[in-house]
């Protein structure tokens, strides 16, 4: 590289051998680098005894640091040392090897929206136990903030990991496993690769070997006995033992399990327990955020406490997850993340970045650049994430969560659980400070609140009842298509395509080829990419497609590819509607892919059948979806010149009332008809089927202690449906297992 016109990178006075080592505390560096960089500008450079360390917090300089075709993500430094527990896991390997695409592919779907949905009574169970422990509290007995919110996340991730319960309310201590990792963490944070380092780390080093054998040995056993017994649990460990990457085939091996299972217990245990900690103490600390909080949770959630939270509330808690959000600014618990240039790079209009250094984006002082935050940004302000306020701001000015691809898979599954969590406590109490607690931060991998105590009174005004009517939300779930269904067939062609890997847009394409069909069209169902180059050219072309970075699903490359060099003209008589999914959180790269889809066509000469639409999943997006859909069909109808009355129309009223029932018996028909239940002591054929065609049965059953038979009674056979039709009946009206409905 040539010096000409390079700026240099400041740095601050260094003394000789040890450069900059002794200007940061080995207990605090992070904020004694946020303490150097209003002096030193958005990048400065510090000599760790030869060794440089650039760090990036300017806006503008993030922005480029993100590209992810000039930088990658950097595993150095006390990350690499992680790796001696998580080995390759998705937070710790390098993103060139195999381990880590093959991974990233197998796991994006299980924190997609079905998955959401799949894990949601486990994490009410847990959450169930904090606020039950809670309530039970005198009323001077105080509350170790950190340690229960760290007990919340470890036992959330360990049952919607791998089936696995921590117990950690039932215990004093953490489980063994936790102090073992907890002390992994803390070795590998302090080594620094220092002269004599090992040596006067001889003990840490080898206590880290023993806990890294104990933990090893604990999580395969769980997961060699997955794979004795079997399990239906909707879990992530399920979804790793049957999952292939569709790119190869490929599956993961048990070790990378092992290795994945340990890297997702850190990285619950570690953030999102500090994320939940750190917006209490905001909460504490502006009662006028509070009170806007306890309205919308009192006015989503309701002040009847037995009735647990559907995923469509959690949804709902929109200024909750502002309030979770503008904590995660001000203290984002992955404080920091590093990236290393591909060839020689110069960022800034200047500064030079060598192929053999590493750049750290200290996200701490991101957050806090009076460019994008305004002259305060040290103020707590929700609003910082109204619709309004994120749309009108730079995407790369918040990253909390990483940065692209190697941005954390997991962080709508922690969201999702902390808003649940959150929404829970406010329900049921007010919140006091009753040490005037001021905020100290402990650092570890992650950062959290030190010494964070508080107290909780139970709301006054919280209901308890017995028998809850579902409502509006059931009547909406048990509507659909019975109108739909009596209109006759017209046989106009409608072709649903969709692009999607985590399943959630395909789920919305199959309902919508159901209204197809039930509206009378001759619906046809496939990917995007099996359409590529093959469009029809009679009836409608129903389009969904999500994006992933930006990038379009698996299952769409080909048809993107195709759309991108396909000649004016190549779409003259296509009929189309494109609907779109995403997240616009993900701000820079929302609904990328359906605007390509939407321009690409309209460029070729296909004719849209209705503007495009964009869902987004920071809202209810089965609402929008569904309200999109209604208002779709008689646009479809007016586009193909159908007549409008044979396709949309109102929807059939609800096929039937549901209430809740809250202290039901185990099968509602015993506990109406009065029986007893009764033990099979005998069952056994009495014929030879595979030669009579037939199956004849003695069974004897063992009478319940006072009853006797008579002649003319009857045995009542309670009938049990297939699991996989229970679960997906769970799955589509959000109900827990355990729930009884009539």
């Amino acid at each position: 590289m040539q010096d000409a016109g390079f700026k240099t990178i400041p740095s601050p006075p260094k003394t000789p051998v040890v450069g900059n080592m002794l200007s940061l505390d080995s207990s605090k560096p992070l904020q004694d680098l946020m303490r150097m960089a209003p002096g030193l500008g958005p990048i400065f450079k510090l000599d760790m005894m030869g060794k440089p360390l650039i760090i990036a917090w300017g806006a503008d300089l993030v922005e480029e640091l993100c590209d992810e075709q000039r930088f990658d993500k950097a595993v150095r430094g006390a990350l690499r040392k992680v790796r001696a527990i998580a080995g390759d896991g998705l937070f710790t390997a390098d993103t060139q090897a195999p381990n880590w695409q093959r991974a990233h592919n197998i796991l994006l779907p299980t924190f997609g929206r079905q998955a959401m949905n799949n894990y949601m009574p486990m994490m009410l169970d847990v959450a169930g136990q904090l606020v039950s422990k809670w309530e039970r509290m005198n009323a001077d007995d105080e509350i170790d903030v950190v340690h229960d919110m760290t007990a919340v996340a470890l036992d959330v991730i360990g049952i919607c990991g791998f089936n696995y319960r921590f117990n950690s309310f039932y215990r004093q201590d953490y489980h063994p496993f936790i102090d073992a990792l907890n002390r992994s963490l803390e070795t590998s944070m302090v080594q620094k690769g220092l002269p004599f380092e090992q040596t006067l780390m001889r003990g840490r080093l080898a206590q880290l070997d023993k806990d890294a054998d104990f933990m090893n040995a604990l999580v395969d056993e769980i997961i060699a006995e997955r794979k004795r017994g079997g399990s239906e649990a909707n879990d992530l460990l399920n979804y790793m033992l049957s999952g292939e990457d569709r790119a190869t085939g490929e599956t993961l091996s048990d070790e990378n399990i092992r290795y994945q299972i340990i890297t997702f217990l850190i990285a619950g245990h570690e953030t999102t327990s500090g994320l939940m900690s750190f917006t209490l103490y905001y909460l504490l600390n502006h009662p006028d955020v509070l009170e806007k909080a306890y309205e919308e949770v009192d006015r989503v959630l309701g002040r009847d406490i037995s009735v647990e939270p559907t995923l469509k509330q959690v949804n709902q808690l929109t200024y909750v997850n502002q309030v979770l959000l503008e904590a995660l600014r001000l203290w984002p618990t992955a404080p920091a993340f590093s990236v290393y240039p591909y060839q020689d790079e110069v960022i800034g209009g200047g500064y030079p970045i060598g192929q053999r250094n590493f750049v750290t984006v200290l996200t701490l002082m991101l957050h806090r650049d009076p460019s994008i935050w305004g002259p305060d940004p040290e103020r707590f302000d929700p609003e910082n994430f109204s619709r309004e306020a994120v749309a009108a701001r730079p995407p790369h000015a918040y990253k909390p969560f990483g940065n692209g691809q190697r941005a954390c898979i997991g962080r709508q599954f922690a969201m999702q659980e902390a808003v649940l969590v959150l929404g829970m406590i406010l329900q049921r109490f007010e919140l006091v400070d009753h040490t005037d607690y001021q905020l100290r931060i402990k650092e570890s991998l992650s950062i959290k609140p030190d010494g964070f105590r508080m107290k909780v009174r139970l709301r006054p005004d919280v209901m308890r009842g017995r028998l809850v009517s579902a409502g509006a939300e059931a009547e909406t779930a048990a509507s659909g298509l019975a109108a739909a269904a009596d209109r006759p067939s017209h046989g106009t062609p409608a072709t649903v395509l969709y692009g999607s890997n985590l399943g959630t847009t395909e789920e919305f394409a199959r309902s919508l080829a159901r209204e197809a069909e039930a509206n009378g069209f001759d619906a046809a169902l496939g990917t995007l990419d099996d359409h590529a180059g093959k469009l029809p050219r009679e009836g409608a072309v129903l389009i969904a497609c999500a994006s992933y970075n930006g990038q379009p699903p698996d299952n769409a490359t080909r048809f993107l590819d195709w759309l991108a060099t396909a000649p004016p003209g190549a779409g003259e008589g296509v009929r189309f509607a494109v609907l779109g999914c995403g997240h616009s959180d993900w701000a820079a790269t929302f609904q990328a892919t359906p605007r390509a889809l939407d321009e690409g066509l309209r460029r070729i000469g296909a004719q849209p059948l209705a503007e495009r639409f964009e869902a987004d999943a920071r809202d209810d997006i089965d609402d929008q979806v569904q309200g999109w859909a209604e208002a779709l069909w008689p646009q479809v109808a007016t586009g193909l010149g159908l007549d409008p009355d044979v396709i949309g129309g109102a929807v059939a009223p609800p096929l039937y009332e549901v209430e809740f029932i809250e202290d039901g018996v185990d099968a509602g028909l015993i506990g109406e008809s009065g029986a007893k239940p009764l033990a099979v002591i005998e069952n056994r054929e009495l014929q030879t089927p595979d030669a009579s065609g037939r199956s004849t049965r003695h069974i004897e059953v063992q009478l319940a202690e006072g009853m006797r038979y008579r002649t003319g009674d009857h045995l009542c056979v309670v009938p049990r449906n297939a699991p996989a039709l229970v679960q997906r009946a769970e799955r589509r009206f959000g109900l827990a297992p355990q729930t009884q409905i009539k």
